[in-house]
């Protein structure tokens, strides 16, 4: 096991902290020894994924423990399509593991920097009104607990520890190794668009049911919209992209490297970000794709930003975007990037935000250099009339009071967190705020 004592960071720059160590084990008895490390020294333990969370869930004082030395795939069932894989491994190393069996994820979203673990733990999702989350794809856990017992747990395994541990914010046990429902491997068309605001987002829900993964992007104070839509296609579907040169410039020369530049210019002048946000919703969108569904869903975001999103019921969808545009507009935020629309199926994971409702998700983004909370509250306070529940791993200023009344299942996790860990040795004061 290599260990480390250096400053960290969230992807963003948002939070930043010194640990006492970071332990990186290689093993399951590896893993045991760090959490018996921890209880010795009377600290903390938190568990990095991929580092790409923008709140404080993952920043201790005590000591970090990565799974980066963790990964790869245990097994793979093609007749079944349940797939296990060891913690830390990363989700764009998932899809070359599955190919061999001729399984892919039912479902990503547009980043695939994170780990597995981390992706189930803080409620990451894609896009696509009959998929569920990472945490609703999950079947079985391998978990290490804070007393150093390794436990296997399901549905029909102490089902209240499955419930609580699936989407457990790290909290309940270091995750070993995850048990997933996938699918047989499957291509995706993406086609991208630019539309009218008000027509797109008049129809929203029912684009959603329609095609298999659906999702708008608006810049702030525009009146247009870019629409990315992508349908399911047989494995064997003809592969079309664009011509590698042509690909290059739209993705990386303008989608990176020219939207740095104009974003880092608006951060300096700020009356420059309408103009910004004008000319990116009219060139946002890219040519047709037809491949692998990994290669489809990930996009490269090497521009940082800040980040919050928010949950809502499906059917409020409509009013809260009309409210928080209204808003927006009215206070004329200057802002760069673009809100952000997915949907996602019902779940009945215990702190999903999607739990046992049809969800809309609008994500709100600030360039990093610039001060995001101003902007990030606004979006808060305006969606808290319409139910909105925070993404785990995002920015947000709520506290275990507010958060009880969201999730309905919210006092049934604490009690199986606290069982599980009474002493709170992967506990930290940001999750003490979060979970009372």
């Amino acid at each position: 096991m290599r260990t480390s004592s250096t400053s960290m960071r969230t992807w963003s720059g948002a939070v930043r902290w010194t640990p006492q160590q970071e332990l990186r084990p290689t093993s399951q008895d590896g893993v045991v020894e760090a959490v018996h490390a921890a209880r010795a020294r009377g600290c903390s333990l938190r568990v990095l994924g991929g580092g790409h969370s923008f709140s404080a869930l993952v920043a201790t004082d005590g000591i970090p423990l990565s799974l980066d030395g963790y990964q790869g795939l245990v097994s793979a069932d093609p007749a079944t399509g349940l797939v296990t894989l060891r913690g830390g491994t990363r989700l764009w190393a998932v899809a070359e593991l599955l190919a061999p069996y001729g399984l892919a994820l039912s479902v990503m979203g547009d980043i695939d920097r994170q780990s597995i673990a981390g992706a189930i733990q803080t409620g990451t999702h894609g896009t696509g009104a009959t998929f569920t989350g990472f945490a609703g794809m999950v079947r079985a856990l391998r978990l290490v607990l804070t007393d150093g017992s390794v436990v296997d747990t399901s549905p029909t395994r102490d089902p209240e520890l499955f419930a609580a541990a699936r989407l457990g914010l790290g909290t309940i046990g270091v995750v070993l190794e995850v048990t997933l429902q996938c699918v047989p491997a499957y291509r995706l068309e993406l086609v991208e668009s630019t539309r009218a605001l008000d027509p797109a987002v008049g129809s929203f829900l029912a684009d959603s049911f329609r095609n298999d993964h659906h999702e708008i992007f608006w810049f702030p104070r525009t009146d247009r919209a870019t629409v990315r839509t992508m349908h399911r296609l047989p494995a064997d579907a003809l592969r079309e992209r664009p011509a590698r040169a042509a690909e290059l410039l739209q993705q990386e020369v303008l989608g990176n490297g020219a939207w740095e530049l104009l974003c880092r210019a608006a951060a300096l002048v700020p009356r420059l970000s309408r103009p910004v946000a004008e000319i990116a919703s009219r060139s946002f969108a890219g040519s047709r794709v037809v491949d692998d569904s990994a290669t489809v869903y990930a996009a490269p975001r090497r521009v940082r930003f800040h980040e919050s999103e928010w949950a809502l019921p499906a059917e409020r969808f409509e009013e809260a975007f009309v409210a928080l545009r209204s808003r927006i507009e009215s206070e004329r935020v200057r802002v760069t990037f673009p809100l952000e629309i997915r949907r996602a199926a019902a779940d009945d994971v215990w702190l999903s935000t999607a739990y046992q409702r049809d969800t809309v998700y609008l994500a709100a983004h600030r360039y990093h250099a610039e001060e995001a909370g101003p902007y990030l509250l606004l979006v808060q306070r305006t969606l808290a009339n319409f139910g909105a529940r925070p993404h785990w791993g995002k920015q947000h200023w709520l506290g275990a009071r507010e958060l009880a009344r969201l999730h309905p299942r919210f006092d049934d996790f604490r009690a199986v967190r606290e069982a599980a860990d009474p002493d709170g040795l992967l506990m930290s004061p940001y999750l003490r705020h979060l979970l009372g």
